[in-house]
């Protein structure tokens, strides 16, 4: 009995030493927060204007002459969707046994 009550007392010890820590370096880190000046936050941030782009200079440093062509991206998209739906009725094919098989008799 006096053994469990040494292990209690050694832990309630050691709790409110974990405790009275805590508390002691959350005042030290509260105390320095409020120790430092103020920032304030409109000088944070620098307004710059809005510089106008010209699209057609744009377009030429870019290299692009006419209109971009897209017929590529859109044969691949439906060649994609094609290729998905493909695996998905092999899928469900696989998924269903094959006719039973009798020997000597064709199909």
């Amino acid at each position: 009995m006096g053994g469990a009550f040494k292990v209690v007392v050694a832990f309630c010890i050691g709790l409110g030493g974990l405790y009275g820590a805590q508390r002691m370096w959350l005042s030290y880190v509260l105390a320095e927060i409020a120790s430092q000046p103020p920032v304030p936050m409109s000088q944070l941030v620098k307004n710059e204007p809005i510089k106008t782009v010209d699209p057609a200079m744009m377009k030429k440093a870019m290299g692009v002459v006419g209109p971009i062509d897209t017929t590529t991206g859109q044969r691949l998209a439906i060649e994609g969707a094609a290729r998905r739906i493909d695996q998905m009725n092999r899928a469900a094919q696989n998924a269903v046994p094959p006719p039973p098989r009798i020997p000597g008799i064709r199909h």
